[in-house]
Order: structure tokens, then C-alpha cells, then sequence
């Protein structure tokens, strides 16, 4: 398949705002994009006009047999409803991240996901970035060996939201590309959290995850931040992977192959820069929909990944009281 073509699979796009737009282009480029819809009037007239394609009503999209899949970007809080509207009209559904803001609604979409045999996936971008795809990959060959220690940091001065917490709007990203490189959930986690802003949770938080063999990763995430950093970082016993986002592609991933022996002294050694092939992740991430729709092969962030993040964040949200 041209990976800027569809082939004839037709999409529509629920909700349009600053991440949506975005899903839009994208979707655009591919051919793939049949529709809109955003509550905001405005909103949804200026994609419509910059990009020549009808703006529906909801009804309109789930009625309509022509259209193949929907990808939901509207707020948190509508997720679960316009999924289970789109799956009992036989829709395949992307749901950008949050999946759902709790364990029991994302369940519910899961197992109707599976009674009625659509595609459900969840938008969880970072595990459609080339560096971290090459993290993986890297990690797969024994570059850092045993892994000890995940630390993962997402700060930044930007957006509260007032439908959702840290948790859901940053956390969800780490959490699942930690669950991708463990394989398995945590058996214990400690939480501290900071509240100011958001009515429904913490504007920050840090987070201690325990796994089997000794396997521990630590999670920060802080939306109140005065300076940004995305850095995700693996470190095993042959030395550290650290993908800093922040920075330009030739220096997003490098290896850190300096190690603390058993006396606790440290040998020091140059850091490595690990070449990493340019990519636009979301783009990534609409094609495995696409695929998935054409193939009817589980994407690789299926709604059963999902399942799994979403324990993560419940069992967060659970420490918070």
C-alpha cells in the first residue's frame, strides 16, 4: 500500500480542535478523510472550508455506510459515548488519547469492540515514533542489557484541562510506552501529587512503579512547569537509552553506555548518538488504523493495550483517594 493513500478507505473525524486539526491534515493528505464534526460552529466551518470536505451532524456520520472508521478527538469526557454510538453502527474507532477516563467505560467499549468484531485503537502517539520504535528495538538486542530502572519526565507550562487530570492528559503517553517495554504491570506503585488548578485531579504528579525481577520505573509528569522536557530514558546493566523529544532528530535518541559496577564506582565512557530516521508519529499512527481497517489486523495499540493503561491510571487514581 502507498503509504500516503488510503485506498478508498473513508474516515471521519469527531472533534477539531488544537490536536484535531492536526488528525485532519493528516487524514487530508492520505485521502482518507470523508467528514467532520465539532460542536464549535466556527471550528468546524474553518476546517471544512480549508479543506473542502462536508461538515456532518453525528447522526449523520453514524448512519452513513460509506464512511468505514471514525477517529474521536473531542474532549475526554465523550469518548465513551460517541465510541459506543460509532461500534454499534459497525464503525472501526481510533479514540485519541485519553482513551476513557475510567477502567469500567473502557472495558465496556472493549468487550463491545469484540462482540461486534470492529478495530478499536487507542491514540497512543509516542509508540509511533521512530526513536522510541528504535529504543524498542535496541532494547530487543541487548544494548542495555538488563534493564534496572525507566524514567520517564513530561513537563511543561501548557494547557489545564478541565475535563481530565495529569494522568490522562500526560502520564497515559509514559505509561504506555513503559507497559510496551515491560511487557507485563506493575505489582505496586506510590504516588505524590501536587493540586492548584484542575478541578478533577493533580496538576502533578510522581509516580514509583514496582515489577517483577526488580524492575522499577518512575513517572513525572507537571503541566504547571516553567521549562520543558520530554525525556524518556531506559537504564540497564550495559548502560542507558535516553530519547530526549525536545531535541532535533539527530540528537532525539543516544546511548549512554557509562555503568555503576557492584562497589558502586562508575565507569565513564562517551555518549553515543543513535541515528534516527525522521517521522511524523501521528501520521504513523493513522496509517496503522487504516491498515488495521483494511487488514482487519489488531493494531499494535489495540483497545486490549489500552485495557492495560487504563488499569495503570485507575490504579493512580485509586493512591490519590
Amino acid at each position: 500500500m502507498d503509504l500516503d493513500k488510503s485506498d478508498n478507505i473513508k474516515i471521519a473525524l469527531i472533534g477539531c480542535g488544537n490536536w484535531g486539526k492536526n488528525i485532519a491534515r493528516n487524514l487530508s493528505e492520505m485521502n482518507a478523510l470523508s467528514c467532520i464534526y465539532d460542536p464549535h460552529s466556527n471550528i468546524a466551518k474553518k476546517i471544512s472550508n480549508d479543506l473542502g470536505l462536508p461538515n456532518k451532524s453525528l447522526k449523520e456520520i453514524f448512519s452513513n455506510k460509506g464512511i468505514d472508521g471514525i477517529v474521536i478527538a473531542s474532549s475526554a469526557d465523550t469518548h465513551i459515548d460517541i465510541a459506543k454510538q460509532a461500534l454499534l453502527n459497525n464503525k472501526d474507532v481510533l479514540i485519541e488519547k485519553p482513551f476513557c477516563l475510567s477502567l469500567s467505560d473502557a472495558k465496556n467499549i472493549s468487550d463491545l469492540a469484540e462482540e461486534k468484531n470492529k478495530v478499536l485503537m487507542a491514540g497512543h502517539l509516542l509508540n509511533y515514533h521512530n526513536a522510541f520504535i528504535k529504543m524498542k528495538n535496541l532494547i530487543d538486542q541487548d544494548k542495555v542489557g538488563s534493564i534496572k530502572n525507566i524514567r520517564a519526565h513530561r513537563l511543561a507550562l501548557g494547557l489545564v484541562r478541565q475535563n481530565e487530570s495529569v494522568v490522562y492528559d500526560l502520564a497515559a503517553h509514559d505509561i504506555s510506552m513503559i507497559l510496551s517495554i515491560t511487557k507485563i504491570l506493575p505489582t505496586n506503585l506510590q504516588v505524590q501529587s501536587i493540586h492548584h488548578n484542575s478541578n478533577l485531579g493533580p496538576d502533578a504528579i510522581s509516580v514509583k512503579l514496582s515489577f517483577n525481577e526488580k524492575v522499577t520505573a518512575l513517572i513525572n509528569c507537571d503541566w504547571m512547569c516553567p521549562y520543558k522536557e520530554h525525556r524518556f530514558s531506559v537504564i540497564g546493566t550495559k548502560g542507558s537509552l535516553i530519547f530526549d523529544d525536545t531535541r532535533d532528530w539527530s540528537n532525539k535518541l543516544t546511548f549512554n553506555p557509562s555503568i555503576i559496577n557492584e562497589d558502586n564506582t562508575i565507569n565513564f565512557y562517551p555518549l553515543e548518538k543513535i541515528k534516527v530516521n525522521e517521522n511524523e508519529p501521528l501520521k504513523n499512527e493513522l496509517r496503522e488504523f487504516i491498515n488495521s481497517i483494511q487488514t482487519r489486523q489488531n493494531p499494535l495499540t489495540d483497545h486490549k493495550e489500552a485495557l492495560k493503561v487504563q488499569t495503570v491510571m485507575e490504579m493512580i487514581d485509586k493512591k490519590l483517594g
